[in-house]
């Protein structure tokens, strides 16, 4: 499919940001964060009748009126990449056509397609001090149908932020009268540590540890909710000794870990320990909790270590080991972390990764993030799509993106792989027997709902 761009301007907040809140600091969260863009597209269906440039038009305006609240995200990066120029400069916003419909894309979602509807190269490129915050880019295609992409800088903003951005974007388009304000709480709760050494960033340290040059192929997996249903009793069946009942995602995670896990079985690389690392929401383990609209980054990074054979590595320890990785980071983790602990708990975290020859593995989550009830007037999304390789050589890691399918309890799994390794991940036996492999949105919504 031909995307071509038809128009670009930069849309700012429809009041001025008052100049006590022209400096955005970071909390040390966001100042330990991943120094990369990342992106999410949101499609919709076109309605009957539907009106393309009505739909813009509505864009456009309610984004103004909503980034009087969301500010940071209409700013750009500072000098000192510790801080955001909140001085309403605003975000690109692309307008783009697409030759063709979005059921036909919908029918075999390609990424290679999915790039084109994303304003940022956010693979090769690093976000920068005057680099934007954030960049939009409206997809038209030809049937009436919209493909919304956003790419914000990691330092600002994790997924959880982006997700109440566009929920409060949203109820601004359709005039709701609900207005969703961000809570700024991070530079309060976590201050920042201005001298800190690069090497003593938590995602940093751990990219350089993980990433590696080569060609990486983009690959999505659906697991119904009948097949989750089934992991999880095979993580529990005759386990008495499960100290807690494993979720979704847990599974989810275990069960590509394990397949993943599988392509190392060659005799150079079969005495590997393996290593997954997952990312935490530190809001829902805090206590009291914080609230989901706290703005900014609430992550952390934990390893959970493999160094079982990759052929004889039981589900249910590795069902175990991720879970009791994730619950490490509890009331407890948090609290230090506020009390001047940043540096202990990295060297704890540290140490996990620091396994010779390991073969690395990172995973996120973006499940329960409410996505698929974003409405801005003309219905719900059909779809999501969030990180997709291209087909260059880069500076990429092993990586599992986990996404909420649209009736809420199956998950599709975006798995990021040297090419090399993707025929021989796909042959495994029980992933063919467990997922969809890149069935169309279409059809996954019909039966699921």
């Amino acid at each position: 499919m031909e995307v071509e761009i038809i128009s670009k301007e930069n849309v700012k907040p429809s009041s001025p940001t008052p100049h006590h809140l022209q400096i955005y600091n970071f909390s040390l969260l966001d100042q330990i964060a991943a120094p990369v863009f990342y992106p999410m597209v949101v499609y919709f269906l076109p309605e009957p009748d539907s009106n393309s440039s009505g739909k813009v038009d509505i864009l456009r305006n309610s984004l103004s009126s909503h980034l009087v609240n969301f500010y940071p995200f209409a700013g750009i990066i500072s000098d000192d990449y510790l801080s955001v120029k909140c001085n309403d400069e605003g975000i690109p916003f692309i307008i783009a056509k697409v030759r063709g419909t979005l059921q036909d894309f919908l029918s075999e979602p390609d990424p290679c397609v999915i790039i084109k509807f994303i304003p940022v190269d956010y693979i090769s490129n690093q976000p920068r001090p005057g680099d934007h915050v954030s960049t939009i880019q409206v997809n038209c295609f030809e049937c009436g149908g919209l493909a919304i992409s956003i790419v914000v800088a990691h330092a600002v903003a994790d997924g959880t932020t982006l997700a109440t951005f566009l929920r409060g974007w949203a109820a601004a388009a359709r005039s709701a009268g609900e207005e969703i304000c961000p809570e700024f709480l991070g530079q309060n709760l976590f201050p920042p540590i201005k001298a800190m050494e690069r090497g003593s960033k938590l995602y940093i340290s751990q990219l350089a540890n993980f990433s590696k040059f080569g060609k990486f192929v983009t690959r999505r997996y659906l697991f119904e909710t009948s097949v989750i249903e089934k992991l999880k009793e095979r993580a529990t069946s005759s386990d008495s000794s499960a100290t807690a009942k494993p979720t979704r995602v847990e599974v989810v995670l275990a069960f590509i870990w394990k397949c993943y896990m599988k392509l190392f079985t060659d005799k150079p690389t079969l005495e590997k320990p393996s290593l997954l690392s997952n990312q935490v929401d530190l809001r829902r383990r805090a206590d009291p909790a914080l609230p989901v609209e706290s703005f900014g980054n609430f992550l952390w990074m934990m390893p959970t270590k493999c160094i079982m054979n990759p052929v004889e590595a039981d589900f249910k320890d590795l069902v175990r080991e991720v879970n009791r990785a994730i619950r490490k980071v509890d009331s407890e983790f948090v609290k230090v972390l506020q009390n001047n602990g940043y540096y202990e708990k990295f060297k704890e975290t540290r140490e996990g990764w620091l396994v010779k020859d390991a073969n690395n593995l990172l995973a996120s989550s973006w499940c329960k993030f409410g996505l698929y009830d974003l409405d801005f007037g003309w219905g719900k999304p059909i779809w999501l799509s969030g990180y997709v390789g291209g087909d260059s050589v880069t500076r990429f890691s092993d990586f599992v993106l986990l996404m909420d399918t649209r009736s809420g309890d199956g998950i599709e799994a975006w798995v990021f792989l040297e090419e090399k390794h993707v025929a021989a991940f796909e042959e495994n036996e029980d992933l063919q027997n467990h997922v969809l492999i890149n069935p169309s949105p279409l059809q996954v919504g019909k039966r699921n709902m």
